[in-house]
């Protein structure tokens, strides 16, 4: 009866929605329906205007939801699969359009265009920036990105842009919820005309769902833009964060059977200890009305100590990470009479340097692994967009892209590998939301620095090589009526050499054969005055073409995904939202033989209650109300206990509250 509450939420709502179109037309239009991304082309653009699947999560979005860091929030994005591994809200599995386990090295996150991906199997941090800083989420699925990113970019890119000040503000937030969690955040703006900042502190405690779950967060950032003059504009950004967090590890039947619970942990020691800090700075210079040059520096320097254990073992690291870049752009700007044309030329220059020190112990044997591995990548490329007339564009672009690979100790110590990028789109734009598109882009990711490196023989796989794939979309985004939008988005991604991890042979290849995902998103979005309802369907086929696994599904990819999302605001400032999650059965991950019962599909409903009083925001987020069992994350693994390979589970939060009050001072009260 659960998973009938997603379509009845839709029913009802609409039925409510009927009631408040018969009042009076005072209500306002939704916001993001025809407003401007950056993210698509690393310039200004309408959303319609983009020959792909685009979406925007505004800072409104994030207030009327229950969501406590960036994961959750795409939770009820079409074509995104989002799993929290732990069950504690600090380690997820965010996959776009069916990649499964190898998600973290072909989804590409961003903050401020910045590439937040590290150059290990570690892949994204979901939890580096407070979801209280980001001013809005931009996703750009498949692989168009990867001609102006790069790396990682093959499912899409996902771009989380922080606040500006646009204003005199402050707000200061404290909340308190179930497992002991306590949460405070503080910030403030202001903008005095050629000068804008916003900073802000973060503070998270919380003993978590299981035992050995629990975390403290500690975040601290801060943005500058200042404008000496009418063509030059500078501008800084910076952010340090502090996560220490228990890891309470995975559940086999055995260990159940032994009597342990969904809340035990067998790995009561296992803990990452992560201090991050980074800089970012920026020019924009208008050489001349229509020409602009960019450029974009920054550094970053992480920390991160391990502990873990594993069938009679454990390894205890440190792994400290430099990163420099440098992104310098040229854009041109030209015009004439029914035709414009934007080209961008620009280079993105990166230098990766970790420090590995590991000691670990098997049965009773230590051993010590002390490692410098580096990467350096530069890439050059174009994109250009030609507009017909006021709806035609056509656009293309292309990458060349280069990533020297070095390892000390190693032999050989060096690996170079080269890759090419392009994409060609054509878009059809009509009215002030509505498109219609198909599009061409060929995406690449190169292997991660420890996939290519044997840290027990101190040698580097050369044999291993970077994946490619060809992606096909045709989509439309339609605006029925001034107040309803509709989205349908059908995608094809065949991908040669994807980079696996083999748990039989235990080490990192290249699949044979073409691995094929093919789908469809559907999405449908109504927002009138003070009533908005969302909902999405996702249809994700998979399958391994040629090779060991011929015929078979792609693990950890559920075929099926439905949301819905209702939120109501009324005239006294109280606000109720609801929204609910439909996940379909999947196979675990690793199954690759398929030879395992699938994952059992789940629902999960969420309840949102907001009270706006005299500058006073009041909340409480009531996460999966109906006390829904489930595990969001399974994987077939080793189970010491029985000598063989079985399903293991990792536990996801049952109900769950935080409560909170949020004041505001200055111009937003």
């Amino acid at each position: 009866m659960r998973k009938l509450l997603i379509v009845g939420m839709g029913w009802v709502l609409l039925g409510m929605g009927s009631g408040v179109m018969a009042q009076e037309n005072t209500l306002l239009d939704k916001v993001t329906m025809g407003e401007v991304v950056v993210t698509a082309s690393r310039q200004e653009e309408r959303r319609n205007k983009v020959p792909a699947h685009v979406s925007v999560v505004t800072a409104k979005d994030i207030e009327n939801s229950t969501a406590q860091n960036v994961a959750e929030i795409l939770y009820n994005q079409a074509g995104i699969h989002v799993s929290d591994i732990s069950g504690n809200k600090r380690n997820y599995s965010v996959d776009l359009r069916g990649f499964g386990e190898s998600t973290s090295q072909n989804v590409l996150l961003l903050v401020d265009g910045r590439r937040v991906n590290l150059d290990d199997l570690s892949g994204a941090d979901w939890n580096l920036i407070p979801i209280e800083r980001i001013d809005r989420i931009e996703i750009i699925r498949g692989s168009r990105g990867t001609v102006l990113y790069g790396d990682n970019a093959t499912a899409g890119v996902i771009n989380i842009i922080t606040k500006e000040g646009t204003r005199t503000d402050a707000t200061a937030e404290v909340a308190y919820g179930s497992y002991a969690t306590l949460k405070g955040y503080a910030s403030a703006s202001g903008d005095y005309g050629a000068l804008a900042y916003d900073i802000s502190a973060g503070y998270l405690q919380s003993d978590g769902y299981r035992d050995n779950s629990g975390t403290i967060a500690k975040d601290i950032g801060a943005n500058l833009r200042v404008e000496p003059t009418d063509r030059l504009q500078l501008h800084l950004s910076t952010g340090y964060h502090y996560d220490d967090t228990r890891n309470p590890g995975r559940l086999f039947q055995t260990d159940f059977d032994a009597g342990l619970s969904r809340t035990d942990s067998a790995t009561p020691d296992d803990f990452d200890k992560v201090d991050d800090f980074y800089i970012k700075m920026g020019l924009d210079f208008d050489l001349t009305r229509d020409h602009l040059f960019k450029l974009l520096v920054s550094t970053r320097k992480r920390d991160k100590k391990s502990f873990g254990t594993l069938s009679g073992s454990f390894f205890n690291s440190d792994t400290q990470t430099d990163i420099y870049s440098a992104s310098p752009q040229l854009v041109f700007h030209h015009g004439t009479g029914r035709f414009s044309n934007r080209m961008i030329l620009g280079a993105d220059l990166r230098a990766s340097e970790q420090d590995f020190d590991n000691h670990s112990e098997s049965f009773g044997s230590p051993s010590q692994t002390l490692a410098t591995l580096e990467k350096y990548n530069t890439a050059y490329y174009f994109h250009d967009e030609v507009g017909i007339g006021r709806h035609l564009n056509i656009s293309g672009g292309y990458r060349s892209d280069r990533a020297t690979f070095s390892y000390e100790p190693s032999t050989p110590s060096k690996k170079t590998l080269d890759e090419e990028s392009y994409t060609f789109g054509v878009n059809y734009a009509f009215g002030d939301a509505s498109h219609v598109y198909g599009s061409y882009s060929r995406g690449f990711r190169y292997p991660v620095l420890d996939e290519q490196f044997n840290y027990s023989t101190s040698t580097i796989n050369t044999d291993l090589a970077q994946q490619t794939s060809d992606n096909i979309e045709i989509g439309a985004s339609i605006a029925i009526v001034k107040h309803l939008q509709a989205g349908v988005n059908l995608f094809s991604i065949e991908t040669d050499d994807e980079i696996f991890f083999n748990a039989v042979a235990f080490a990192n290849e290249n699949m044979q054969g073409t691995t094929v995902r093919r789908g469809a998103e559907i999405s449908l979005d109504w927002q009138y005055g003070p009533l908005a309802v969302s909902g999405a369907y996702t249809r994700t086929d998979t399958e391994f073409d040629g090779g060991p696994y011929d015929g078979k599904d792609i693990p950890f990819v559920p075929a099926d995904k439905a949301t819905a999302k209702a939120a109501y605001t009324f005239a006294c400032g109280l606000t109720l939202g609801l929204d609910a999650v439909y996940v379909g059965e999947a196979y675990l991950i690793s199954d690759f033989e398929n030879s395992f019962e699938k994952a059992d599909a789940y629902t999960v409903v969420n309840a949102k209650v907001k009270y706006l009083w005299h500058g006073l925001t009041f909340f409480a987020d009531l996460n999966n109300i109906f006390n829904e069992e489930y595990s969001s994350y399974r994987v077939v693994g080793y189970n010491p206990a029985t000598f063989a390979n079985a399903p293991s589970f990792y536990p996801s939060p049952e109900f769950n509250a935080l409560v909170g009050v949020t004041a505001h001072f200055g111009s937003s009260q």
